[in-house]
């Protein structure tokens, strides 16, 4: 009953979302130049929703545009979340996080301004590029994404920007470890021990974090520092026991 009920809804928002296309296509048809002829502003806006729901961002975008230049609605911090929605559906990150910020900065007080917090998150994350390429926006991320987190810290909207801040570090640990890997493939054993260090002391909490240790012992040994090879296995098994990089010491593997 319930699987059917769920059927039901989405076949009837279908049906409204079409009715509503062809009403707006046919009032266009009879002139006027204006976007949503003959319609009222919470039309446009059910129509936006609509196409929301249906992924077409283009109609969604039009439709929310058109709502936040009207008057007299009373909904336009959502619609600014709704239009914010679109760009980024649509892959448009940048305008999706200039529209976001837009409803922080325009109804700070509104409760939209909690999911658009995190929409700006969001935005910047998806901006994030490979660990090969340059990571401003990757930082510009991690360190949004954490105030959002630690804003509104022990809800569901905190503990997403939580796991985004992490994704965050982690990827730029791992670009530091790549690069570290690099110059120790090479034989730069001094390089490549800078850049190992720089993912234990600024990134402890990411996966990479014992594994720049294991590589550190590697390095060590390599030019016969022994003490600190020993110093920081001990670093490693007491700071990151159960890591996988612990149990392949631990197991005298590499």
């Amino acid at each position: 009953m319930e699987c059917l009920t769920n059927i039901m809804k989405s076949v009837l928002r279908k049906i409204r979302y079409a009715l509503a296309v062809t009403t707006g296509t046919a009032l266009l048809a009879c002139g006027g130049g204006l976007p949503y002829p003959g319609l009222s502003v919470e039309e446009v806006y059910s129509l936006g929703v609509g196409a929301l729901e249906e992924e077409n961002w283009t109609e969604a975008t039009k439709a929310f545009e058109e709502v936040l230049l009207s008057a007299g609605f009373d909904r336009m911090p959502e619609a600014g979340l709704q239009l914010a929605e679109s760009h980024f559906g649509n892959g448009r990150f940048i305008a999706a996080r200039t529209e976001f910020q837009r409803v922080i900065d325009r109804w700070p007080t509104d409760t939209t301004t909690v999911l658009a917090a995190l929409g700006v998150c969001r935005s910047l994350t998806e901006m994030s590029p490979i660990p090969q390429r340059d990571q401003t926006f990757t930082r510009q991320a991690q360190i949004t994404c954490g105030q959002v987190a630690a804003q509104f810290a022990g809800t569901v909207i905190g503990l997403r920007a939580s796991e985004f801040s992490d994704e965050m570090v982690d990827k730029l640990a791992e670009r530091d470890y790549n690069t570290g890997s690099h110059y120790l493939k090479r034989g730069l054993v001094d390089s490549s021990l800078l850049y190992y260090e720089e993912v234990v002391e600024s990134f402890p909490g990411s996966k990479w974090a014992p594994w720049a240790l294991y590589r550190m012992i590697e390095a060590f040994e390599m030019i016969g520092y022994v003490r600190d090879a020993e110093t920081t296995r001990e670093l490693l098994l007491g700071s990151y026991p159960e890591s996988e990089p612990a149990q392949m010491l631990e197991n005298g593997g590499k």
